[in-house]
């Protein structure tokens, strides 16, 4: 059985041990130890990375008792030289124990218990049996967390063979004897992982979001580096909007709602004004005889070119319009609309966006869809005039 030395010193990063089995399995070696500073996959914490003899960490498993370190190729054997990825563990150790002391603020407070936990590369989250927080119970959280951690708590793991004096947040998931890890005089959960010495080295602690699972709520969180680094970055996006809106940074929020709204009425106008281009287009458009009306539009928005459409189509005549977009600015738009006879387009849809090598659908009164070539429009016209008339 590996001697699992994160149990006893999780900020230990270097170590040496022997090799005790190894073997080629699927193109890769998996290799176990007498000991080892490496800890798999388990109760919602990633597995550790790191280098064995120099070789890095592909996988890690645990296999009746053992740890499996998974490699590229055969690291030789004797003594090998264990190195961690210390800043990887020390997050996890963060996160970990930031979760404990969440879960039992979240069941103090809030009478929520924890129903899972997960360590994920940016954030860590804890689904709770409670549907919702309000701002505020957010806000009192993260005060709560912040006074814990400046209280400095020492963090302490035993083992115990009877939990039932202990007053665990919640009942071991196995039994006989169990490792314990203790925030002083305030959590005791069984745990597997591996955790900081001090409640202090969580500071700071954010909630991030809350989002519903079910008929449950999501907390997403960062401690320590983390949050430090998740703090910087909307710093630096807010000092960076505030330069470009110059408005003080309370009123940003404010200034932006003001210019989107400007945006989105300016947007809307210039929809109407098109519209009524794409109306008068097609006034211009009825004063010919052919049954068929045709137009290529150096631009146009889908909905611009279904509103020519629905005009000359409502006007009795058949439809053919497209826009033509810059070089490489994509497939251009085509809309095909029966003004006239009864005959269903959608007979029509592949052979028509077959000649345009594109694809496209609809009713039976009209089509719509995307056009990778127009070199073929005339004959796609011709197509269109023999079948509707």
């Amino acid at each position: 059985m590996t001697e699992k030395l994160y149990d006893a010193d999780p900020y230990l990063s270097e170590a040496s041990a022997r090799v005790t089995r190894s073997e080629e399995r699927d193109g890769r070696w998996r290799v176990r130890l007498e000991r080892t500073i490496f800890r798999p996959e388990g109760g919602g914490q990633p597995a550790d990375a790191g280098t064995v003899n120099g070789l890095p960490l592909l996988a890690l498993a645990e296999e009746d008792g053992d740890v499996v370190h998974v490699l590229e190729r055969d690291p030789g054997a004797g003594e090998m030289e264990l190195r961690l990825d210390f800043v990887r563990r020390y997050d996890h150790m963060q996160q970990h124990t930031a979760q404990h002391l969440l879960s039992q603020l979240l069941l103090r407070r809030f009478g929520a218990a924890t129903l899972s936990f997960a360590i994920g590369p940016e954030h860590s989250s804890i689904e709770t049996g409670r549907p919702a927080y309000s701002d505020e119970e957010l806000r009192e959280l993260e005060e709560e967390c912040a006074r814990l951690a400046w209280a400095a708590l020492p963090v302490r793991v035993f083992s115990s063979d009877d939990p039932s004096p202990l007053s665990l947040r919640k009942p071991p998931k196995k039994s006989g004897r169990i490792r314990v890890v203790e925030i002083a005089d305030y959590d005791r959960s069984a745990c597997g992982g591996t955790h900081v010495r001090s409640s202090a080295e969580l500071a700071p602690l954010k909630i991030l979001r809350v989002e519903r699972v079910r008929a449950n709520a999501r907390l997403y969180y960062a401690a320590g580096g983390r949050a430090l680094r998740d703090h910087r970055l909307k710093h630096d996006l807010a000092l960076r909007l505030q330069r470009l809106v110059t408005q003080p940074l309370g009123e940003i929020p404010a200034c932006l709602e003001a210019l989107l709204r400007e945006r989105d009425e300016l947007r809307r106008e210039r929809r109407r004004e098109r519209r009524q281009e794409m109306e008068r287009e097609a006034a211009r458009a009825l004063a010919g005889s052919d049954a068929l009306v045709r137009r290529e539009f150096a631009a146009g928005e889908p909905e611009e070119l279904r509103a020519f459409a629905a005009a000359v189509a409502a006007a009795g005549r058949n439809v053919l319009a497209c826009s033509r977009p810059a070089p490489g600015a994509g497939a251009a738009h085509v809309v095909v609309a029966r003004g006239r006879g009864d005959a269903d387009l959608r007979a029509l849809a592949a052979p028509l966006f077959a000649l345009l090598a594109g694809r496209g659908g609809g009713s039976a009164a009209l089509l719509e869809g995307r056009a990778g070539d127009l070199s073929r429009l005339d004959e796609a016209a011709d197509l269109l005039r023999r079948h509707l008339g």
